[in-house]
């Protein structure tokens, strides 16, 4: 088969979307090298290379063109001239006029947040996402979610027939199972002047991330132990800040990293006692996946996807319940029973996200398509 991508995100998001196209596109080549993958980028990016081999290629819009136009109406035709058997648009979307074209049309679908917590979208945002996400529901022969909980909302909110969705994990980059040494770990407490002991929170530092209810129950349950908030930075800093200046006590406890590479950010989670994650709503929730990688003991909310992620490597709590989880949180700390329980489970749940099976599990949705 000939599969083309929309790798816009591959090419240029850091984190999120990009993390996921970078995701499929790897396994992909790599598992199934006997299919020829095109990565249709609108523009040059110095952020990411694709995997090389004769089986991948990567393609941009002819000078003069505009890339946005390209991307978004340009479908059809680069389906019918690179020869396509699939188009699978990687972040949510499928280019207007491919509907027409005889290729199979997959599109993976995230999450749909803007719907499910509308506050916390502006309403221009709101609309225009609401029309790509039903053109891009509507024209599909399968829509890839990324979770149960995405599946589950796609019904619901897109109105779609359940057999026309499958569920495929994202897993994590391989980088987190590997072990780095008490060297470069010592290092990066050196560089980023961190504690001994701390527990971790990773995520763009933004209100659905929740982190505010991490200090919120540090305070009320008393909880010693340091935390490390690792993210994008967004106007929501602001509000831990206050809270911080108003809780003096806090201030010592709570470090601010926001550019760090994968491997620093590996050796934080392997160093971290446990890894808190009291995200409101997520599509699945990669940074638990990748704790549990890591070795890390979980906090997390029991709501959506989080089980789905955690699965027995993870304590779960009511989002909305502060002294829950400051409690949680002192258990995980206080007990290296705990620790350990949660450690050996975590092992057993990343059994199901093996990138051989996830990438089978890919080319069985292309399959059943042609």
């Amino acid at each position: 088969m000939i599969i083309g991508f929309d790798a816009k995100r591959a090419f240029h998001n850091a984190s999120g979307l990009g993390n996921y196209s970078r995701f499929v596109v790897r396994i992909l080549a790599q598992h199934h090298p006997e299919h020829q993958y095109v990565l249709f980028n609108p523009k040059s990016s110095n952020l990411w290379s694709p995997p090389e081999g004769e089986h991948i290629s990567e393609v941009n819009p002819k000078n003069g063109i505009l890339a946005s136009y390209w991307r978004t109406f340009g479908g059809a035709s680069k389906a019918k001239k690179h020869g396509l058997d699939i188009y699978h648009g990687l972040s949510n979307e499928l280019p207007y006029g491919i509907k027409k074209s005889a290729v199979g049309k997959v599109v993976t679908i995230h999450d749909l947040i803007f719907l499910r917590l509308p506050d916390l979208y502006k309403p221009a945002d709101r609309i225009i996402y609401t029309k790509k996400f039903k053109h891009a529901a509507q024209t599909a022969d399968k829509i890839v979610a990324i979770s149960e909980t995405t599946k589950a909302d796609i019904i619901d909110y897109l109105d779609v027939e359940a057999d026309k969705i499958e569920v495929v994990y994202q897993g994590c980059d391989p980088i987190f199972n590997t072990k780095v040494d008490r060297s470069f770990q010592n290092s990066v407490l050196k560089k980023y002047k961190l504690p001994e002991q701390f527990m971790v929170c990773v995520g763009t530092i933004e209100k659905r991330k929740n982190a505010l209810q991490i200090l919120q129950a540090m305070e009320a349950m008393k909880v010693n132990c340091p935390l490390i908030v690792i993210g994008k930075s967004t106007k929501y800093v602001g509000e831990l800040m206050n809270y911080i200046h108003n809780n003096p006590d806090l201030k010592s406890k709570i470090y601010f990293l926001h550019n760090i590479n994968n491997q620093e950010l590996k050796a934080v989670y392997q160093m971290a006692t446990l890894s808190v994650y009291p995200s409101v709503f997520e599509g699945f929730g990669i940074p638990v996946l990748e704790s549990i990688a890591c070795g890390t003991p979980v906090v997390t909310t029991q709501d959506g996807c989080f089980v789905e992620a955690g699965g027995d490597g993870a304590l779960y709590v009511d989002s909305n319940n502060i002294e829950e989880l400051g409690g949680a949180i002192k258990s995980v700390i206080d007990s290296s029973e705990i620790q350990s329980r949660l450690k050996e489970s975590g092992a057993k749940h990343l059994l199901q996200f093996k990138e051989t099976k996830l990438a089978t599990d890919l080319m069985n949705v292309y399959k059943s398509i042609k």
